[in-house]
């Protein structure tokens, strides 16, 4: 297990809990309101982590499988890890939102939603799962890719979709203008999906776990303090040059190079400094090291995230996820907007961080007592190998 992914898989999550937050809280003068200012400039862009970081993990942990039968155990526990963990909130999304909204639920299409079936965001149960939709396509094509390509010819073969998917989408973009606010409504919505511009991102961290590999030296914290500056900077490029609407469909390439070229560099980062880490303490503990790991080393220092804590928190960024926008549902239809807005402005957004605090505790607790046993009874209804980690 990567502790520094786990680590970023929070960060993530939490940048988007933080976004749908900050949309309801008005502006004021609390010294710690740019939190929320922040989030609602960036947070979306947890998902864009949340590709990398899934691409990045698919090949990293697959690097040695090929053939029928590790293709199809791949597939299995990837369906065994996405549903297990959906399903619980596919069936409190049905109870909340028939109760709090009535009209959205009166037209979802719920076979579809409980499947996670792409379609039209207005036909989702829980919209935000639209995300989830793209991940099962990936996992589709990463399984396709074990079955039938040798190790040898994978990198060859996920770089040579990057490419082509990287010119069919800044042909779309500057050229035939199909992401225009003019024309993007009547694009073919499976045309749209099956070669949309989020898929870069995931075969971008897939690529970035085989560079990795064959690179585990050289620089890391540069990379990470570059790539943290850029996404950071990105939340100023969405206000300033989009208007804040960097999120909206008609930005999707600028959004896929503007957040998905600083998650990649995080990543490189994290994971060197991680192993850097790693290296550090094997020589300290043996009192000697191997010439591949000395090389490790060089021109950087390690870093590790607490162990316990990233596994923990990054294990439950799954139901951070998709319990935020069921638990927001809940406190904003029981008065709590009408109260908060009586407090002063600090007291105001300190309701709003007791809030998403709330939220981490319950996806924790969610996390250990039903979504891990869960998942453990789906792999073993699938008959796969139970292990003491979730990938």
């Amino acid at each position: 297990m990567l502790y520094n992914i786990q680590f970023l898989r929070l960060v993530a999550a939490m940048l988007v809990v933080l976004y749908h937050c900050a949309a309801r809280i008005p502006e004021n003068n609390s010294a710690f309101q740019f939190i929320f200012s922040v989030g609602g400039s960036l947070g979306f862009a947890g998902v864009d982590i949340f590709f990398v970081i899934s691409g990045f993990i698919m090949a990293h942990t697959s690097s040695n499988d090929a053939g029928i039968g590790q293709g199809f155990d791949f597939a299995r526990r990837r369906l065994a890890r996405i549903f297990s963990g959906y399903w619980p909130f596919f069936v409190l999304a049905v109870v909340i939102f028939s109760y709090y909204r009535p009209e959205h639920f009166a037209g979802v299409n719920l076979l579809k939603s409980f499947f996670l079936w792409p379609q039209s965001l207005n036909l989702i149960l829980l919209e935000i799962t639209w995300t989830l939709s793209f991940e099962l396509y990936f996992y589709l094509l990463f399984s396709l890719l074990i079955l039938f390509t040798s190790l040898r010819f994978r990198f060859s073969l996920i770089l040579f979709a990057f490419v082509l998917l990287l010119v069919i989408n800044l042909y779309r973009h500057f050229i035939a203008q199909s992401f225009s606010p003019e024309n993007i409504y009547y694009m073919d919505f499976w045309s749209a999906f099956l070669t949309s511009p989020f898929l870069l991102e995931f075969f971008a961290g897939a690529l970035v776990a085989a560079w990795v590999a064959k690179k585990p030296g050289g620089p890391a914290l540069s990379w990470f303090l570059i790539g943290a500056c850029l996404f950071l900077a990105g939340g100023w490029i969405n206000e300033a040059v989009y208007s804040g609407l960097i999120e909206q469909g008609f930005h999707v390439v600028p959004r896929v190079f503007v957040y998905g070229l600083p998650s990649c560099m995080l990543l490189i980062g994290l994971v060197r400094l991680e192993w850097k880490a790693g290296a550090a303490k094997l020589e300290k503990l043996t009192g000697s090291i191997s010439t591949s790991w000395k090389f490790r080393l060089r021109n950087t220092i390690g870093f590790q995230a607490p162990k316990k804590f990233s596994a923990l928190t990054g294990g439950a960024s799954y139901a951070i996820y998709l319990s935020h926008v069921l638990i927001l549902t809940v406190v904003w239809n029981t008065g709590f907007n009408q109260y908060v807005a009586s407090l002063s402005d600090n007291m105001l957004v300190l309701a709003y961080l007791l809030l998403t605090l709330f939220i981490l505790l319950y996806s924790v607790l969610h996390y250990v007592y039903l979504e891990k046993p869960l998942h453990r009874l789906f792999k073993r209804w699938t008959g796969l190998k139970i292990s003491s980690t979730n990938q």
